[in-house]
C-alpha cells in the first residue's frame, strides 16, 4: 500500500508555508506516495494543481482545512504582541469552544485520510489532534516554532523579559489547549510551545533572522525555499537611481510607498502582489513601471541600487544576496524581527511605525540612493549569506518521513 502523508497548513498568510513543503511533497509523489493537502487557504494551492484542469496533480489530493475566524480589522495590528502566545491569542486560539471544534474537525480529517505520517507547517491544532495517534513532523521557520519544553521567550530579540500580560496569555492558551486534550482523554502538554512541535521538528531559518536563536538548544537548518543563484553586480553596472519595490497589495503602506517612489523622480520598478489589473494601471506613474507579474529576484535585485519591501524573509535574504541596500516597511512583528536582523548588517534601514508620510519616505529613498557607505556595507553583507545545500534539508525531512512511517 502506498505511503500516505497528510500535510496541514492552519495559520499564516504567506506562500512560504507551501513553498517550504512543495519540494518534499513532489519527491514523495515521485516515489509513489500519496499526499493529501489540508490547507487553510485553498486559493493558494496553485503550485499543486494541473493548470489545464484545475485539479490536483497526480499523487496529490486537496482538502479544506478547518479555518479560524481571524479578525480582519487593520487596528488589530496595533495590539501589542511580545510573545508567540500573544500572536496566537490575537488570532483566536484562546477561545475554548473554537479550539475544541477545530480539534474535532482535524480528528475527522485524520479518520478519513488515515495517513501514515502527518506533516504540519504552523498547524498547532493538527499537532494536538494527531498527538499519540499518528507520527508527527513539523516544518517551519524560526518565527512560528518557539523552542519546546519551556515558556515562550520574547519574540523581539532585543527584549529581555516578557510583559506580565504575555505570561498571562500563555497560561490562558495553555489551559484552553489542555481542556480540549483532557476532554478527549489525552495527556496535557506542559508548555504551550509544545503544541507547535511534532515528534520531530525541523526549523529552517538563518540565525540572523531567527527571533529565538539565543534560546535554541538544537541547531536550525538553512532554508531550502529561499531564492537561489543571486549574485551581486558592481555598482557601476547597476541602473542609475534604480529602485525595485516589492510589497503586498494589502499592506497599509503600499500606496504610500508607491507615491513616494514616483515622487522621488528615480528609475522605479514595482510589483505589488494580489493587486487587480485595474489597480496596477492606476498606480503606474511617469518614471514608475508597474509589473503585472512577479519579477525574477536574480535579475531585478542585483541591477537595482535600492530595494523597498515589507520585510518578508525571502525578499530580505534575496536583497542581501544581491548586495543591494534595503528600505524595509515591516507589516507585522515577524517582518520587524527580520528587518532588525538585516538592519544589523548596516545594509538596511527600517521605516518607523508611526509618523511616516510620503514626503519623509521620498527623502529617505533619495538619501539611501546616495549613501555610499550603506552600499559598501550591503556588498560586504552579501558575502555573509550562506544558504547551504538546499537538497540537504529536503533529504533530512524525507528521511524522517520514511523513518516515522517505517517504510525505509
Amino acid at each position: 500500500m502506498a505511503l500516505r502523508v497528510l500535510f496541514g497548513w492552519e495559520f499564516g498568510a504567506g506562500l512560504g508555508h507551501l513553498t517550504r513543503f512543495r519540494p518534499v511533497g513532489d519527491r514523495l509523489v515521485a516515489a509513489g506516495a500519496e499526499v493529501v493537502l489540508a490547507l487553510q487557504d485553498v486559493d493558494r494551492a496553485g503550485p499543486f494543481l494541473d493548470p489545464a484542469t484545475g485539479r490536483p496533480r497526480m499523487g496529490y489530493h486537496l482538502l479544506q482545512a478547518p479555518r479560524w475566524n481571524i479578525p480582519s480589522d487593520p487596528a488589530i495590528r496595533k495590539i501589542p504582541t511580545h510573545s508567540f502566545a500573544d500572536v496566537l491569542r490575537l488570532i483566536g486560539y484562546g477561545h475554548r469552544s473554537a479550539l475544541a471544534h477545530r480539534l474535532t474537525a482535524w480528528e475527522g480529517i485524520l479518520d478519513i485520510v488515515r495517513p501514515d505520517v502527518v506533516m504540519g507547517d504552523f498547524s498547532p491544532t493538527l499537532n494536538l489532534a494527531a498527538r499519540g495517534r499518528v507520527p508527527r513532523i513539523v516544518i517551519g521557520n524560526g518565527y512560528t516554532i518557539p523552542p519546546a519544553g519551556r515558556p515562550m521567550p520574547p519574540i523581539r530579540p532585543w527584549q529581555e523579559a516578557l510583559e506580565p500580560f504575555s505570561v498571562a496569555h500563555e497560561a490562558e492558551l495553555l489551559d484552553a489547549a489542555n481542556a480540549g486534550l483532557r476532554a478527549r482523554g489525552s495527556a496535557p502538554i506542559e508548555h504551550l510551545a509544545d503544541a507547535l512541535h511534532g515528534d520531530t521538528t525541523f526549523v529552517f531559518s538563518l540565525p540572523m533572522v531567527d527571533p529565538y536563536a539565543r534560546y535554541r538548544s538544537e541547531p536550525t537548518l538553512a532554508p531550502f525555499n529561499m531564492p537561489r543563484g543571486i549574485k551581486p553586480l558592481p555598482w557601476s553596472r547597476r541602473r542609475k537611481d534604480g529602485v525595485f519595490l516589492y510589497m503586498p497589495g494589502a499592506h497599509v503602506r503600499t500606496r504610500l510607498a508607491l507615491e513616494a517612489l514616483a515622487a522621488a523622480g528615480v528609475a522605479g520598478e514595482a510589483y505589488v502582489s494580489d493587486l487587480p489589473q485595474a489597480a496596477v494601471r492606476e498606480m503606474a506613474k511617469p518614471g514608475l513601471t508597474m509589473h503585472t507579474k512577479p519579477q525574477d529576484f536574480a535579475t531585478v535585485m542585483p541591477a537595482a541600487r535600492l530595494v523597498i519591501h515589507h520585510g518578508g524573509l525571502s525578499t530580505a535574504v534575496a536583497a542581501l544576496m544581491a548586495g543591494t541596500p534595503q528600505l524595509i516597511l515591516p507589516w507585522n512583528l515577524e517582518h520587524l524581527v527580520t528587518a532588525r536582523g538585516v538592519e544589523a548588517t548596516g545594509s538596511a534601514a527600517v521605516a518607523p511605525a508611526d509618523g511616516l508620510d510620503a514626503g519623509k519616505l521620498t527623502n529617505a529613498i533619495r538619501n539611501m540612493l546616495g549613501d555610499a557607505d550603506r552600499a559598501r556595507k550591503a556588498a560586504a553583507a552579501a558575502a555573509t549569506v550562506d544558504l547551504g545545500d538546499p537538497e540537504a534539508g529536503v533529504a533530512a525531512v524525507l528521511a524522517e518521513v520514511h523513518r516515522r512511517a517505517g517504510t525505509k
